[in-house]
């Protein structure tokens, strides 16, 4: 299914060995990683100097590195390897490609999904519908090269490894750099959303909404001290039922309460210039921002070549959910449609039950992708404790997972409007993510072995780094603007921001004219 170019299979370490020079060493390093959810793994492979230095200097165009894998045990009090805590793990390299395609199905579903009705009302039938499908197509495009990377380079576990295998150390930090700031304001938003889900649940009871993010917090806090994910496939099921059953029943009121003989679509938005469009791009690339965990789902099969065809099935329950939320959001709002999915339902039983879901489906995918970031965060920061259950250990995975949870808290607060810091994020940090990255390191690994780019290749490469790079700039630029102004119409940050989760008049004026209550007349002398 590549679609990206085949490279070659390397040779055996032994003949690159002796290319080498007669069979001598080759430098070999081991090193720890955090895999698929936050996996703790130990990687034996040859380090990117002794590749780099060996391509340089004797030309071996294709080649294959050491590399042995296995999952790393975690140690009780006494010091001593507890094997019980590796029960329903798998160990690496050991799933199938159809095993993979079902966790993707379960993760595509979530936070961005709920922008698509609003991006519809900006974009019109034809451009949304036509972007929603390309950056999927893009999506796996750029996936295969990262495939065709991690032949040459399979003991890449991360985006930050192939960044070190192949442009070296500085480009491996600072690719770490981004991939850091895109979970933090990643975990920032799904705060945000526990907050906003939680009061939208209980919208009668009138708490500010920082206090509600306090309270998420509170609840995500003991939660976030599970050190191992055991069971991942029940979480993967559990996130994927909620997060479809609240967009369903946000559906199912659209359909009931039907649409308003004064709604108005069109097949190219009538305002749209420029500038919206690529704003409204930002909040599209983000629903599609999982692919930076790519590397990791492939560390995981037993045979990583066989990744791509996990879009025969991700993608035709992916695409399709997209364009529905979308496109009924669309039908039945027009362009009043909301930029948070939910906020398209009268206050009332349905809404209640559909914050309550998507509160539900965001406190499991905070879990999962806050154990990655706080894995990764320990890795760093002490690598030799990173599996000691004991007290010193658990002291330092306290203040890992404190560290992500009060960033995200900040996070939240500093930005409480979830469709700009969700566009925010898609635009300016999901293009390098999922398409300028992995085509610099496809482009710089056909360099290191020798292999000739042609003439149209580089045409689609530049335009496709270009086009990421323009989304990158303009839409980051229009979504901070977006940021501002809501500061100026609705409160600076951690102000009380009761718009849209109170039902009353003066913070939900629409919700409560849509829900039945004639504001105009409330407010009458």
């Amino acid at each position: 299914m590549s679609s990206a170019g085949t490279l070659k299979e390397g040779t055996s370490m032994k003949k690159i060995a002796d290319e080498l020079g007669g069979g001598q060493d080759v430098a070999i390093e081991t090193v720890q990683r955090s895999g698929m959810f936050g996996k703790l793994l130990t990687v034996e492979r040859e380090t990117s100097a002794s590749i780099a230095f060996s391509l340089r200097s004797n030309g071996v165009s294709y080649r294959s590195n050491v590399s042995n894998m296995s999952s790393t045990r975690y140690k009780g009090k006494d010091g001593k390897e507890d094997s019980g805590l590796d029960i329903g793990i798998a160990p690496p390299q050991h799933a199938k490609w159809q095993s993979i395609g079902a966790i993707m199905v379960s993760e595509v579903v979530g936070a961005g999904v709920l922008t698509l009705s609003r991006k519809y009302a900006q974009l019109g039938w034809i451009p949304a519908t036509i972007f929603i499908v390309v950056i999927f197509l893009i999506t796996v495009y750029t996936s295969n090269m990262m495939v065709e990377v991690k032949k040459v380079f399979p003991a890449i576990i991360s985006m930050a490894d192939a960044a070190d295998y192949t442009f070296g150390r500085v480009a491996s930090s600072f690719v770490q750099v981004l991939m850091a700031i895109f979970l933090c304001t990643t975990l920032g938003d799904y705060m945000l959303l526990i907050g906003k889900s939680l009061a939208s649940t209980l919208y009668s009871v009138h708490l500010c909404f920082p206090v509600w993010v306090t309270i998420s917090l509170l609840v995500i806090f003991p939660v976030m001290q599970l050190r191992t994910l055991n069971s991942t496939t029940a979480l993967c099921v559990m996130n994927m039922v909620s997060i479809c059953a609240a967009v369903a029943l946000v559906i199912a009121g659209l359909v009931i309460d039907g649409r308003d003989p004064g709604v108005e679509t069109f097949l190219v938005a009538e305002d749209l210039d420029f500038l919206t469009f690529m704003q409204a791009l930002s909040a599209i690339f983000f629903t599609f921002g999982g692919q930076f965990m790519f590397y990791e789902l492939m560390a995981e099969m037993t045979d990583f070549t066989e990744f791509p065809w996990t879009f025969s099935i991700a993608g035709p329950f992916q695409v399709p959910i997209y364009l529905i939320v979308g496109t009924v959001g669309y039908h039945y709002k027009g362009v009043d449609a909301s930029g948070y999915f939910l906020d398209n339902l009268p206050f009332g039983w349905m809404y209640r039950l559909a914050s309550a879901l998507l509160c539900f489906h965001m406190l499991i995918a905070f879990l999962i992708l806050g154990n990655v970031l706080s894995r990764i965060l320990h890795l760093y920061f002490s690598p030799y404790r990173v599996n000691d259950l004991g007290l010193r250990g658990k002291l330092e995975w306290l203040g890992c997972t404190s560290l992500v949870i009060v960033v995200s808290f900040v996070v939240a607060n500093a930005i409480p409007f979830f469709e700009e810091l969700t566009s925010l994020i898609g635009g300016l940090l999901v293009p390098s993510l999922n398409m300028i990255f992995p085509i610099l390191f496809y482009i710089r690994t056909k360099q290191m072995v020798d292999l000739k780019i042609k003439g149209w290749e580089w045409v689609v490469y530049v335009f496709l780094i270009a086009f990421g790079a323009l989304v990158t700039v303009v839409s980051t630029y229009m979504n901070l603007k977006a940021i501002i102004d809501g500061w100026s119409t609705y409160g600076a940050p951690f102000s009380c921001h009761c718009d849209q989760i109170w039902n009353t008049c003066d913070c939900s004026p629409t919700r409560m004219e849509f829900t039945g209550f004639n504001c105009s007349i409330a407010e009458a002398p």
